[in-house]
């Protein structure tokens, strides 16, 4: 049996919650159907705005630090300040985003699996 703390990791890898060995996604952030590997049924999960809200959570407290700096402290042209935090966010968003994903699917997964065990 999958223990909860392991399904989770491995949705945020981006591997089946499951088996921890199929891929969770076909693309970017697309999910697959079913796991390659050990076909579980992955369909019926839809995590719809959990992800891009917890991208935004934990980007917005990553960047503050850095946009509080750059208002204290006058070293840079506001457009070097300007690019720098667009580039930070951009990647910070590109990087959280699949296993923002990830994880939710398997919080998901994981809740529709204890029921289905319990009745």
């Amino acid at each position: 049996m999958v223990t909860g703390k392991r399904a989770l990791l491995r949705g945020v890898i981006g591997k089946c919650p499951n088996c921890g060995q199929g891929k969770l996604f076909k693309s970017y952030i697309k999910q697959n159907e079913m796991c390659s590997v050990c076909h579980e049924d992955l369909s019926y999960i839809h995590a719809d705005d959990g992800p891009p809200w917890l991208t935004i959570f934990v980007c917005g407290h990553l960047l503050a630090p850095l946009l509080i700096y750059f208002i204290s402290n006058d070293v840079l042209p506001e457009s070097v300040e300007t690019v720098t935090l667009i580039a930070v966010a951009l990647m910070c968003v590109f990087l959280i985003l699949p296993r923002s994903k990830g994880l939710f699917i398997a919080a998901i997964w994981l809740t529709h699996k204890k029921e289905t065990d319990n009745g």
